[in-house]
């Protein structure tokens, strides 16, 4: 097992020189362009917006926030080894903000630790910025 383990993580799948990738700032403005209606028609990204809004998973971003605050997210995992997720967090007074959390890690990882973990990254960066007044 220990073999596979190792070949999956050279795999070209995790490769990010050989296929599509992205970061979490590019994430963060892609969020950012379709809560303000820029990323394509205001349909469309209303469309993304409600989607989002309706995510079943509340185990990443949305484990660091309690109600009234709500959380748009979309996850993304690949082979138990990268575990991500996007949302933007909305605060009951207007405030809102983007979060990109992007994880690797190594094969049969605690996957519910990891989760909670992306959790309270996007808390605590909130937090930080709500304190500096962003």
């Amino acid at each position: 097992m220990a073999c596979a383990d190792e070949r999956l993580l050279v795999s070209r799948a995790l490769d990010p020189s050989q296929g599509t990738r992205t970061t979490p700032r590019d994430m963060v403005d892609l969020l950012r362009l379709i809560w303000t209606d820029q990323a394509g028609p205001a349909a469309a990204c209303e469309r993304v917006r409600a989607v989002m809004a309706r995510q079943l998973a509340r185990h990443r971003i949305a484990s660091g926030f309690r109600l009234p605050v709500r959380v748009a997210a979309k996850s993304g995992s690949l082979v138990g080894v990268i575990r991500n997720e996007i949302g933007v967090i909305s605060f009951p007074d207007g405030r809102r903000y983007a979060a990109a959390v992007f994880t690797r890690s190594r094969p049969g990882s605690d996957d519910a630790a990891i989760s909670r973990a992306i959790g309270t990254v996007a808390a605590r960066a909130v937090a930080a910025l709500q304190e500096t007044g962003a």
